[in-house]
């Protein structure tokens, strides 16, 4: 008797636990801080040592760059916009044409210059895209490098009139390259640097 008793709460027990129902762990979603973005307001970079001018937003702000490679800079319109809030600085680079030996072979220097640090992006990169740019009305022509993947520059930008004067810009962002919680934060500035590009204009003096 008493052993059939003990069967029976036993098989209580097992039906009560093997019908219990398992408890499903699903893993949360990853979550990237909230990115305050600044405010987009425009003001004209235009300094006496550079042959052009452009608008950026007030969150980017100037800073010469005066040594390159602990040498002084080969030119004083070598600079940089810094925007901390956002982690990144654009640098930009300048070239007086007028300088060189032979054009050709400085503008082929340029543009080749400009094509290798792109390419430097390749093997981290899902993709990379470059866009010939032609204003002849301000007489703009250049390369817009855009980089897609986990890379330290994702845009980069050659100018020049072709004769005179030839810029170099790159966005670089001081923080790890994480493409997906980077992606808001790269757009949001490339919009800004595509709007430098679109106002760029060489000086009437200098052209």
């Amino acid at each position: 008797m008493h052993k059939v008793f003990f069967s029976a709460i036993l098989f209580a027990i097992i039906c009560l636990v093997s019908c219990r129902e398992e408890k499903v762990y699903i893993p949360k979603p990853r979550i990237y801080p909230k990115i305050e973005f600044p405010e987009r307001k425009m003001t004209t970079l235009r300094k006496d040592f550079c042959s052009f001018s452009f608008e950026h937003p007030e969150y980017m702000s100037f800073e010469q760059d005066t040594l390159f490679l602990h040498r002084d800079a080969p030119h004083s319109c070598w600079f940089n916009l810094k925007f901390p809030g956002l982690n990144g600085t654009v640098h930009f680079t300048y070239t007086d044409l007028k300088k060189c030996d032979t054009l050709s072979a400085c503008l082929h220097k340029v543009y080749n210059d400009a094509y290798k640090m792109a390419q430097e992006h390749v093997p981290k990169a899902n993709a990379l895209e470059d866009f010939v740019i032609n204003n002849p009305e301000k007489n703009v022509y250049g390369v817009l490098f855009n980089i897609e993947g986990h890379v330290a520059s994702p845009f980069q930008i050659v100018l020049t009139d072709s004769v005179n004067h030839a810029v170099r810009a790159a966005l670089y962002f001081n923080s790890r390259p994480e493409a997906d919680s980077m992606a808001p934060v790269i757009e949001f500035v490339k919009a800004d640097i595509m709007h430098l590009l679109n106002s760029f204009e060489w000086n009437q003096a200098n052209k």
